[in-house]
């Protein structure tokens, strides 16, 4: 690896503490056949706060004899609060005779780190090393995911639905709780669409045949859904530490 690539990964370790606490990075891989490997970089805001970011999503290779390369996609985006986004995909051949390092930086308006993610390949090895910059990982083992639950009764609900699963199976942190999207006969011909987690609605809306609009209403509820998550993990650490 070349010295310029060297300082730049110090650099990253060393402030890797003040990093994804309030916008958190993460990459998201589909193995596929002959060694290539489909990457998504993903950003998660933590925060009430509306962010305009810029990325950049790098593929770091080097070899035995010093040698390195190094590809990156850039891009710039605003990230609503407790929104999840997908930056930008690629798909790249793992060759077990380099040493491969996948990298995403998320920064500010200011070009300062707001988050980072990190995997390794090592070289001569199909075992993937994943590491995170930000905190130390403290869920061994399996980690339980949320369900998600349909029990709608028109086309508007399926449809919201649809456009809520869509948008949650992009949230590379899931909680383990119960969601579940419930529609309810409400006056005349309208419905309501309530979003509950574990039977706490959450969020609620009158259901309108207008795709624009059940979009619009998936993402609001998802980031209720992701603002109340946030906030049982908040308190279930404060308690833990009594």
């Amino acid at each position: 690896m070349n010295l310029l690539v060297l300082i730049f990964l110090i650099s990253v370790s060393a402030e890797a503490q003040n990093f994804n606490s309030e916008v958190e990075a993460s990459i998201k891989t589909n193995d596929n056949k002959d060694n290539l490997l489909e990457i998504t970089g993903i950003s998660k805001n933590l925060t009430e706060a509306t962010y305009s970011l810029h990325y950049e999503l790098s593929v770091i290779t080097s070899s035995g004899n010093n040698n390195s390369s190094k590809n990156s996609q850039t891009g710039r985006f605003t990230l609503e609060p407790f929104e999840t986004r997908e930056l930008s995909s690629t798909t790249v051949s793992i060759n077990p005779k380099q040493r491969t390092i996948l990298l995403l930086m998320i920064y500010n308006e200011d070009d300062e780190v707001m988050g980072t993610k990190r995997i390794v390949f090592e070289e001569k090895t199909e075992k993937k090393e994943e590491k995170q910059l930000s905190y130390e990982n403290t869920n061994e083992g399996i980690e339980l995911t949320s369900m998600v639950i349909q029990r709608t009764k028109t086309k508007p609900g399926k449809d919201f639905y649809d456009f809520f699963y869509q948008q949650y199976s992009l949230n590379p942190v899931k909680g383990n709780k119960m969601i579940e999207i419930e529609e309810m006969i409400s006056f005349g011909r309208t419905t309501k669409i309530m979003v509950k987690v574990n039977d706490r609605v959450i969020y609620e809306f009158f259901a309108r045949p207008k795709l624009d609009y059940l979009k619009e209403q998936a993402v609001t509820a998802l980031q209720q859904v992701n603002r109340y998550m946030e906030y049982l993990k908040n308190r279930s650490e404060k308690i833990s530490q009594y």
